[in-house]
Formats: structure tokens, sequence, C-alpha cells
């Protein structure tokens, strides 16, 4: 949790659509005497609503629509984190770690050239864990055995965009891309 992080996107605040965030590098909490806290018990993080509100599923929305189908994915599909938890470190704690090795040769070099593109630098202070899965909600029996059919044919493209988006599987334990960044391009 120490560590820097890079995105190859230009440095923002918003937290309103997701990173790829690449390893910059790394650092050990125990020199410092840091423990982290948790992992502490987080509701459901309803991934499918984030990366619909975020933007970064237009174009896989655009499909769907051109199906004839209409209102929000996830009306239709579920991408949850269940059983949540989460680990942090305090702002102070990721400061002492950002000010004794952002300036280290190893880092400060890799930095260089990564703001030298203007990409976004970040520590990331808190993460959270949980199990992935994937579902196709039940159907409103309303609709006709047509739409069910298209709303089939179209989940293994929202799978493979979700897959692509969020940069793991669909189903299983493991760390989630939901992370509270501190931004790193001003220092």
């Amino acid at each position: 949790m120490g560590s820097l992080y890079y995105a190859r996107e230009e440095p923002t605040r918003s937290l309103e659509r997701p990173a790829n965030l690449i390893r910059l590098c790394d650092a050990s909490l125990a020199p410092y005497g840091i423990a982290p806290n948790g992992p502490n018990p987080s509701a459901d993080i309803d991934l499918l609503r984030k990366f619909e509100l975020s933007g970064s599923l237009e174009g896989i929305k655009n499909d769907f629509f051109s199906l004839g189908l209409s209102g929000s994915l996830s009306d239709y599909f579920g991408f949850t984190l269940t059983n949540a938890t989460y680990t942090d470190i305090s702002e102070s704690q990721a400061n002492t770690i950002f000010n004794s090795r952002a300036f280290k040769s190893d880092c400060k070099e890799w930095r260089g050239n990564v703001q030298g593109q203007n990409w976004g630098v970040y520590q990331v202070q808190t993460i959270y864990e949980g199990t992935l899965k994937f579902e196709r909600k039940p159907i409103n029996f309303s609709l006709d055995a047509n739409a069910s059919a298209k709303i089939a044919s179209f989940e293994p493209k929202l799978k493979l965009a979700l897959k692509r988006e969020a940069n793991t599987q669909l189903s299983g334990k493991g760390l989630v891309a939901v992370f509270v960044p501190i931004y790193r391009n001003q220092d």
C-alpha cells in the first residue's frame, strides 16, 4: 500500500472513472514501523454501476441499445465485490513513506519519466478485497423471448468489456481495482 503507481492518462483528482494503475516503485511498510489497519468489513461494491457511471462502458452500452434493449446494464446484469473488506494506512503514514521513497534514485528517475509524459502519479492508501461475482439478473417476465435471447447474446460482450476495464476475472477472490489514491503529481 505504500507503493507509488502511475496511470497512462492525464493526472486527475477525480475518482469518477477507473484507472489502470501500473507499479512505479515499491515501498515496504515494515522499515517505517507502519502496520496496515485492517482488514475491516465493508459494504458490497457495485462495480458494474461504478463502470457505467464513469462512462467507461459507453461503447458496449451503444451495442446494448443497438439490440433494441433499454435501461441500464445494471438492470440486467450484476458485477459486484461481495464479502468486501478494506485495509488502509493513514494519510500521515502514507506521507512518511512517500517522503522517504519517492526521492530515492530508483523511484525518482521513473517518476521523472512518467511525469515527462504527463501521466498521473498516485499512492494507494486503501485497498479493497472480496469475492467478485458476475450474474445475469432474473429477467422480467413481461419481456418477450426475443429480448431474453438478445440479453443472452450480449452477455459475452459485456463480460469481455468488464474483464478489460477491471483488469481481472469476473469471479473468485482477489484484490480489486477499487482504491483510495493520493494524487502525487504536485510533489
